[in-house]
């Protein structure tokens, strides 16, 4: 592969410069690289799910690249990896590059992955570029994956490589992996969020107003909309919305939500054949209504858990502990929990690590004599 030239002597890009800014307000030290984990992973994604038989059938692409791939949610949480061969999987171990772990700037610093969930586009950070000196000599690249229609990201394909053996493909490989991501999130949609989906992409190119495509189970924004919304407000608007319907409320007319009132503006009922599945709503924002401010930190409650003992062990840990006592493969693990067997593997020696112990057998003693003295009790 070509490799990546040293940028470690060359002046710094602007965007680079303003990340590190980011990055020390932050209270990251360059000279302490300590990233918070959390191994409770949400499963049931829809992410996840999109996008792993993508990830699982490019991987192959990485063989003796020395390039290891990563999904992260959208606060920088890695939430599965696929690295090739042995040597690189102990070497992302050792960054803590790896399922659980927080790679957002305002943890990791300046990294592709935290960095273009901060800007929102593509990036790439070259060996001296990184903030923390544990990541100067690596190349990373990150793009953003969005909800289908929509500027919300719900978060990134990353690839990171040695510096020697980094390749200017990287990201146009990345870009290509996150567009199939992204078309297997439009794929997945049910037939009804399907209609919603075609319908709000239109509606968007027609108004410059806050706009949101809402249904029972699914929430579509524009980019004004997006700033002041929260995840919660698919409820009050579609519970407004039910009732809007079928006491044909007047519009314009006012919407409480978490922000603050709204006002509807415009209602469009989303129809499939005679069934309404949904509306696309225009709204105007309270006039006081502002963004709120990102979080410095994506691990919430991270900071509480324990880290030796039961008491540490996440769900998901919890859920590959019981499979590895039914004496279950990683690979059988992997199928039953739709995660890569490097995973089931990383997950596993976090439990070992956590209880002290060396062997699958401790860990089956163990939960074997923790369920016969809750039987005792």
């Amino acid at each position: 592969m070509e490799a990546s030239p040293d940028l470690e002597l060359l002046p710094l890009r602007e965007e680079i410069v303003v990340s590190w800014f980011r990055s020390a307000r932050s209270g990251v030290r360059p000279d302490r690289f300590d990233v918070p984990y959390d191994g409770e992973i949400d499963l049931d994604s829809d992410l996840l799910r999109a996008a792993t038989p993508v990830l699982e059938r490019v991987a192959q692409d990485l063989v003796d690249t020395g390039s290891g791939l990563v999904l992260t949610d959208h606060n920088g949480h890695v939430l599965e990896r696929w690295a090739p061969d042995r040597r690189l999987q102990a070497w992302l171990d050792d960054i803590e590059l790896a399922p659980g772990y927080y790679y957002d700037e305002a943890h990791a610093g300046t990294n592709a992955i935290g960095t273009a969930l901060v800007v929102g586009e593509p990036f790439l950070v070259e060996g001296g570029e990184h903030f923390s000196y544990e990541l100067a000599r690596l190349v990373t690249v990150a793009v953003p994956v969005c909800q289908p229609g929509t500027t919300r990201v719900l978060g990134v394909v990353g690839l990171s490589s040695h510096q020697e053996e980094a390749s200017r493909l990287m990201l146009p490989f990345a870009k290509r992996v996150a567009a199939g991501v992204a078309e297997r999130l439009v794929r997945d949609l049910s037939q009804y969020d399907r209609v919603l989906h075609t319908q709000f992409v239109a509606a968007r190119r027609r108004t410059r107003d806050p706009l949101v495509a809402v249904s029972e189970q699914t929430m579509l924004a524009n980019a004004l909309a997006t700033r002041g919304l929260k995840p919660g407000d698919r409820e009050l608007l579609w519970d407004w919305l039910s009732r809007a319907l079928v006491d044909q409320a007047a519009v314009p007319g006012p919407v409480i939500l978490t922000g603050g009132t709204w006002m509807v503006k415009r209602v469009q009922p989303v129809r499939d054949d005679c069934v309404v599945v949904g509306a696309i709503l225009r709204l105007e924002p309270p006039p006081t209504s502002a963004a709120a401010p990102a979080t410095s930190n994506g691990a919430l409650g991270v900071a509480d858990r324990p880290r030796f003992g039961w008491p540490s062990v996440t769900a998901t840990e919890m859920r590959v502990a019981e499979f590895v006592a039914q004496g279950m493969t990683n690979r059988e693990i992997a199928s039953e929990l739709y995660l890569s067997p490097h995973t089931v593997s990383f997950h596993i020696r976090q439990i070992f690590r956590k209880l002290d112990i060396s062997s699958r057998v401790e860990l089956t003693r163990l939960l074997i004599e923790g369920h016969d003295a809750g039987r005792a009790t």
